[in-house]
């Protein structure tokens, strides 16, 4: 008896543990090991996936292959659209209901390009001749309003075009192009038809300038705002992200620290108004008082009071890893900051700087749904495993601080969470939040399992739990995940999406067991308020 009632209080605690984060719908594309995997991008009402495919034939032809999805991926198919001979995804994006793909026969700079619009509701493609474009190593593309931007490095420099679908005209931006200079962000506007272009320059005397640019759709230049005067002296911004417009105020949230030296301090919040006035609020280690809460009590105690000794000694305190913005969020009263704390080891010896190759430009992210595609890193061969990268940098994840700021300025909590040391030779982020009210989320996934921390009103309850991935019936069993191709990302209010290629074992209409291989999307619903404590389940 004895035993039965320990079995069922395990099973029931169990329960509750896999409840908190719980795989709610699941869809799957039929496929072989190490075929492409779909990219992702948000609509109002879902989610677009897509890839190019060929079949493992020498004579099947490259297709286009994209499907729909609703809030609770439904679907009505995959369809595949027609592809030119010889020409491979290299860019992409969404407007209003269309998808735009920029296609190039191969991967050099000058090769032929063409855009391929695909209408979602009618599923119907078009095709349109990307001609007399800049010889560009491309980052970035957007399209807005029918008009497609270019933005990418030529002989070095960055360089922005913008090409009209309808007329075929070209306009080059003014005023990015330049030795010791770096594009850091670029934002749609659609209700202005502009875009606003962050911008850092080192200048003659190695002091970094950053500027902010707003263009209308022809490329000229119709606001900048200079930012040359920033902190004290000595001390500049390392990185930024630019949040969305209101009412003609702007914001830019990031990290800075010591000139040349990527010393990070902390982070700045910059106002700007409407005529392009700005002003900063510094926060340092003082101002975060559980910037330590990932380590154990005797190393946060330890690292406490080597800050409050600097201090003492009117010294600003050093973070002493990469101190670099993922994501902010914004409420009508209040911000968000999601940082993390990263060692970078470069494998050509040294440590990176905060504008190194691998995390200068701020990709779209909330769209895109995913990592950076390959195949837009100009410092990564296309087609070549990340393994295989001669110079690919490795990645030590130490913590990820969340930090809710009111917009009068006042810091109202901040908190950390580990990882572990998690480490990766992939060069761009991991880890994503959600915030419902004032609980925040974060979670992962690192080999067969994500990891997800909770925090409420600032307080953390839960670190690091881990939950094993799910099969979509529960008479599968997953055979074996492609670790490599798993993305885990947040969607909307609870919910995150996991996507990634697996081997599934299942029994058929005859009881015998098969294998299907799988792309899947998982929908993810978190949900701390079924956790418990250890001293509850006791």
């Amino acid at each position: 008896m004895k035993t039965f009632l320990t079995l069922l209080l395990f099973l029931s605690l169990g329960a509750a543990l896999q409840a908190q984060v719980k795989f709610v719908s699941r869809f799957e594309v039929p496929t072989e090991p190490y075929d492409p995997i779909f990219e992702m991008m948000r609509l109002p009402d879902g989610l677009v996936s897509f890839r190019t495919f060929q079949a493992r034939s020498f004579t099947s032809p490259k297709v286009f292959q994209f499907f729909v999805s609703d809030f609770d991926l439904n679907t009505r198919g995959l369809v595949e659209l027609n592809l030119r001979p010889g020409f491979d995804m290299i860019g992409y994006d969404t407007d209003g209901s269309n998808l735009f793909v920029l296609m190039s026969k191969g991967f050099n700079t000058n090769a032929d390009k063409y855009i391929l619009q695909v209408n979602l509701v009618t599923n119907q493609g078009f095709e349109y001749a990307a001609d007399n474009l800049l010889n560009i190593e491309l980052v970035e593309f957007l399209v807005q309003n029918r008009k497609a931007v270019f933005m990418g490095n030529a002989e070095g420099r960055p360089a922005i075009q913008i090409f009209d679908l309808d007329d075929k005209s070209i306009h080059t931006v003014q005023g990015v192009y330049g030795n010791n200079t770096q594009v850091l962000q670029i934002r749609k506007m659609p209700e202005l038809e502009s875009l606003e272009v962050v911008v850092s320059r080192r200048g003659q005397y190695k002091n970094r300038e950053t500027s902010i640019l707003t263009f209308d759709m022809l490329g000229n230049l119709v606001r900048e705002v200079k930012v040359d005067q920033f902190g004290e002296p000595g001390q500049e911004i390392l990185e930024g992200l630019l949040l969305a417009d209101q009412n003609y105020q702007q914001v830019m949230i990031g990290a800075f620290g010591l000139e040349g030296r990527s010393g990070y301090q902390g982070a700045y919040i910059m106002e700007i108004n409407e005529f392009g006035e700005y002003g900063f609020k510094l926060y340092t280690l003082e101002d975060f008082p559980n910037f330590f809460n990932y380590l154990p009590e005797k190393q946060k105690n330890k690292r406490d009071q080597a800050v409050q000794k600097d201090l003492g000694r009117s010294k600003v305190p050093l973070i002493k890893n990469t101190f670099s913005i993922r994501d902010v969020r914004e409420t009508n009263d209040a911000y968000y900051l999601y940082f993390d704390q990263i060692n970078i080891i470069s494998a050509r010896g040294g440590r990176p700087g905060g504008f190194s190759p691998t995390n200068s430009y701020r990709y779209d992210r909330i769209n895109r749904m995913g990592y950076v595609p390959y195949y837009m890193d100009p410092f990564i061969a296309p087609g070549m495993p990340l393994q295989a990268y001669t110079f690919s940098n490795e990645y030590q994840y130490e913590s990820a601080h969340i930090i809710k700021i009111s917009k009068e300025g006042q810091v109202l909590w901040d908190n950390a969470a580990t990882f572990n040391g998690f480490t990766t030779d992939y060069p761009e982020p991991f880890g994503e939040i959600a915030i419902v009210d004032d609980d925040v989320y974060h979670l992962y996934a690192v080999d067969d399992v994500i990891k997800a921390s909770f925090f409420r009103n600032g307080e953390k309850i839960f670190e690091q739990m881990s939950f094993p991935l799910e099969p979509a019936d529960p008479n599968d069993r997953i055979k074996n995940t492609d670790f490599t191709t798993l993305r885990l990302v947040h969607w909307y209010d609870r919910y995150f999406i996991l996507t990634g290629q697996q081997s599934i074992r299942f029994l058929n209409s005859s009881g015998r067991e098969e294998t299907r291989e799988v792309f899947f999307i998982n929908k993810i619903l978190v949900n701390g308020d079924l956790y418990q404590p250890v001293e509850v389940r006791e």
